[in-house]
C-alpha cells in the first residue's frame, strides 16, 4: 500500500471527525451531565487513531490514543465532567488537528504535542489513582481455536469507514504473516479503486487458529463482520451481493472545476450553433441543434447540482470559534445557526468562509457587550449571535446578526465628515451610506484597536470578496439593540441566466438574480430624487441610472428606451438602456480590470459570436 495515494482522503476524513470532536465538546460543555457526547467523541477519536495507524502517522495515532484513554475512563464516570477536563480535551483536539495537517504535509516532526500528551497522561493517572469506575467492556466473542488446513474468509468493512481500500490491503498484508493468501477478490488493484464498497474475500492456506486470524483482521480497524469457513465450505461464503445501492465517492474539486470550464465552453458553442441555425433555416439542422440544446442543458444541470454543497460544511466550524473568542474576551455568548441545509456552489462556499469570520469576530469583539455592561443596559448577561442561511428568489441570503450595542451612527457621521467621506450637509446616515463609510479601507470607530480589529476593519475585504462573487452586502444597525449584516449570493457562479442590453454599439449583461421587471422609459413619469433622475412606478419613486452617461457613450438617443428595474434587498433602482436583446445563459469569466476601469463591472463573458461582453454589477448601480 502506498500511503501517499490516500493522504488527501485521510485528510478529508480526519477533518470531518475533528469537526465532530469540536461539535460534541461544545454540546458536552453546554450540558455537562449529558452522556451521549462522550460516546460520540470516543468513536471519532478511535476512527482517527485507526486511520492514522493504517497510514503510518505515528504522532497522530499517539495523540488520538492518549485522548481515547481519557475518554474511555470518562465513559464510566457517574460524576459531571469538570471544566478543567473539557478544556484539556479542547486543547487536545486543537493539537490533534495540527498533527493531522502537518503529518499529511510531511512535517510530522514539527508537531508540538509534548505538553498536551503530558497533561493527558496526568489526567488518566489521576483517574486511575482515585479509583474512578472503569467503563464496561464489550464481551469478547467466543471463538473456537481449532486449526484450519485452509480457510475461506469474507470480511466486511463498516460502510461509513474511511480508507476502505487501505484497510483491506492491510488485512491481506497481516494475513501473509499467518499463511499463504490466494484467490483474493476484488484484486489488489480493484481494492484501491474508489468504487470498492468494503466487502472482500480470500483464502488463507495454513494452520493458523481462527482466534488469531480474527485478531489480525480486526487490527486493521473498522471491521464490521468476519466470516470464516473451511475451504470445502467456501461456496457458502461466496454470495454475490445484488441490489442497487447509493454509492458515494470522493472526487477532487479540481475535476469539477475542469468540468465547469468544459460545460462553459459547450454552452458558448451551443449559442453559436443556435445562432447559425436561426440564420440558415434548415429543418434538419434545427432538429440537431434542439437535441444538443436539451442534452447540454441536462448535463449542465447535473454538473451544477453535483457542485452544490450544504452550508453546514463551513458553518460547523464557527461554534468553536465563537466559544473560544468569547472566553478570551470574558463575554457570555449564545450562538445559534439556522438554515444549515441551504446549498451553495462549493467554490462560493469556500470563498465566503473568511468574510464570515470577519463578521463574527467583529460581532463578538465590538458588538456584544460584557455581562456587566449588558445588565446595566437592562439586557440579559448573555449576548446572542445568530448565523442564518435562506433562499430568497434566485439568491441565497446569509445573515450575521447580534443583539449587542449596535453602531453609533452619529459618531460614524462625525468621523466621516472629518475625513471628507460624506458631504458636510448630510445629517443622517442611511443603511447604504453607513455601509459605504464603514467599508472604506482602514475606517474604524473603535478608539483602541484590539487583536480582533475594529468594526470597520475587514468590511472592505468582505465587500470586495462578495462583489467578486457577484453578490452584495447590506447592513442594518440600531444603537443599543444590535446589528445585522446580510450577504446576498448567487447559488452558482459559473453559468448564470442574464439579460442582455445594448447602449450605443456596446452590449452588456446583467444577471437576472436582481432583475425584477422591465418597463418603458416615460418622460412624463420622470421626477427628481436627491438631485438625480427618478421615475414614479406604481406610486413608488424609483431612482434611475442612465447607463449611457455612466459608461460615457455619446450619440443619438433612441426615442423609446427600456428601463431595467433592479431590486437588492430593500433597495430598488432602474437602469436606462437603449435596447434589450433578450435573455441568455452566460459563462462568467473573471477578469483583472485595467486601471481606470469603472467599478460597475463584476466580470465578463463571451457570446456565441465570439465577442466579449462586460457583466454589470447590480449592487454598484442601485
Amino acid at each position: 500500500m502506498d500511503p501517499a495515494k490516500y493522504a488527501e482522503l485521510f485528510l478529508a476524513e480526519s477533518r470531518e471527525h475533528l469537526a465532530t470532536l469540536n461539535q460534541q465538546l461544545l454540546a458536552w460543555e453546554s450540558d455537562p451531565k449529558a452522556t451521549e457526547p462522550v460516546a460520540t467523541l470516543f468513536r471519532a477519536v478511535h476512527t482517527i487513531k485507526g486511520m492514522a495507524a493504517t497510514m503510518g502517522y505515528t504522532v497522530v495515532a499517539n495523540i488520538a490514543h492518549r485522548v481515547e484513554n481519557l475518554l474511555d475512563l470518562l465513559r464510566g464516570q457517574q460524576e459531571v465532567v469538570t471544566p478543567e477536563t473539557l478544556e484539556l480535551l479542547f486543547r487536545a483536539a486543537d493539537v490533534l488537528e495540527q498533527a493531522v495537517e502537518r503529518s499529511v504535509a510531511g512535517e510530522e516532526d514539527s508537531v508540538a504535542a509534548g505538553e498536551v500528551l503530558h497533561r493527558l497522561n496526568q489526567a488518566v493517572a489521576a483517574f486511575e489513582t482515585t479509583g474512578s469506575p472503569k467503563p464496561a467492556r464489550e464481551p469478547a466473542p467466543i471463538i473456537t481455536d481449532e486449526p484450519q488446513v485452509g480457510c475461506a474468509v469474507r470480511v466486511t468493512i463498516r460502510h461509513d469507514a474511511p480508507l476502505k481500500g487501505a484497510r483491506a490491503l492491510l488485512v491481506l498484508r497481516n494475513m501473509e504473516d499467518l499463511g499463504t493468501v490466494v484467490g483474493a477478490r476484488p484484486t489488489a488493484a480493484e481494492l484501491e479503486a474508489e468504487e470498492f464498497d468494503g466487502v472482500f474475500e480470500f483464502r488463507l492456506a495454513g494452520e493458523a487458529p481462527r482466534s488469531l486470524i480474527e485478531t489480525q483482521i480486526r487490527a486493521a480497524g473498522d471491521i464490521e463482520s468476519i466470516d470464516l469457513a473451511d475451504v470445502g465450505q467456501a461456496e457458502a461464503t461466496q454470495e454475490v451481493r445484488t441490489g442497487m445501492k447509493t454509492r458515494h465517492i470522493r472526487v477532487d474539486l479540481r475535476r469539477f472545476d475542469n468540468l465547469m470550464d468544459l460545460i462553459g465552453e459547450l454552452v458558448t458553442a451551443r449559442s453559436t450553433l443556435v445562432d447559425l441555425t436561426n440564420e440558415r433555416a434548415d429543418p434538419e439542422l434545427e432538429d440537431v441543434a434542439l437535441r444538443i440544446t436539451h442534452l447540454s442543458s441536462a448535463l449542465q444541470r447535473e454538473i451544477i447540482d453535483t457542485r452544490m454543497t450544504p452550508v453546514w460544511h463551513v458553518f460547523d466550524r464557527f461554534p468553536r470559534l465563537v466559544r473560544d473568542l468569547a472566553r478570551q474576551l470574558g463575554k457570555r455568548i449564545s450562538f445559534h445557526v439556522e438554515g444549515k441545509e441551504i446549498e451553495l456552489d462549493r467554490a462560493i462556499l469556500d470563498d465566503i468562509g473568511d468574510p464570515l469570520v470577519h463578521l463574527l469576530r467583529n460581532a463578538i469583539d465590538h458588538g456584544i457587550e460584557k455581562p456587566e455592561e449588558r445588565e446595566g443596559a437592562g439586557k440579559p448577561p448573555e449576548g446572542r449571535i445568530q448565523l442564518s442561511a435562506a433562499r430568497e428568489r434566485s439568491t441565497v441570503i446569509i445573515r450575521v446578526s447580534d443583539d449587542g450595542r449596535g453602531i453609533d451612527q452619529d459618531r460614524v457621521l462625525v468621523d466621516a465628515k472629518e475625513r471628507g467621506l460624506v458631504d458636510q450637509e448630510t445629517d443622517t446616515l442611511s443603511d447604504d451610506l453607513l455601509l459605504r463609510v464603514l467599508a472604506r479601507p482602514g475606517f474604524s470607530t473603535v478608539g483602541q484597536v484590539s487583536e480582533l480589529s475594529g468594526r470597520g476593519v475587514g468590511l472592505d475585504v468582505v465587500q470586495t470578496r462578495l462583489q467578486a462573487l457577484g453578490g452584495s452586502l447590506d447592513i442594518h444597525s440600531e444603537l443599543g439593540k444590535g446589528s445585522a449584516f446580510t450577504l446576498r449570493l448567487p447559488p452558482t457562479l459559473a453559468i448564470l441566466p442574464a439579460l442582455l442590453a445594448r447602449v450605443g454599439e456596446e452590449r452588456y449583461a446583467l444577471p437576472l438574480t436582481h432583475v425584477e421587471e422591465t418597463v418603458d422609459f416615460d418622460t412624463a413619469a420622470i421626477t427628481e430624487l436627491d438631485g438625480t433622475d427618478a421615475m414614479v412606478l406604481r406610486d413608488e419613486v424609483v431612482p434611475l441610472v442612465h447607463l449611457r452617461g455612466v459608461v460615457g457613450i455619446s450619440g443619438d438617443v433612441p426615442r423609446r428606451r427600456p428601463v431595467i428595474i433592479l431590486e437588492i434587498g430593500d433597495r430598488r433602482g432602474g437602469v436606462v438602456v437603449d435596447h434589450l436583446m433578450g435573455q441568455r445563459e452566460i459563462v462568467v469569466k473573471g477578469f483583472d480590470a485595467p486601471a481606470g476601469t469603472l467599478p460597475i463591472f463584476s466580470g465578463a463573458t463571451i457570446l456565441g459570436d465570439g465577442r466579449p461582453v462586460l457583466i454589470l454589477d447590480a449592487a454598484r448601480l442601485v
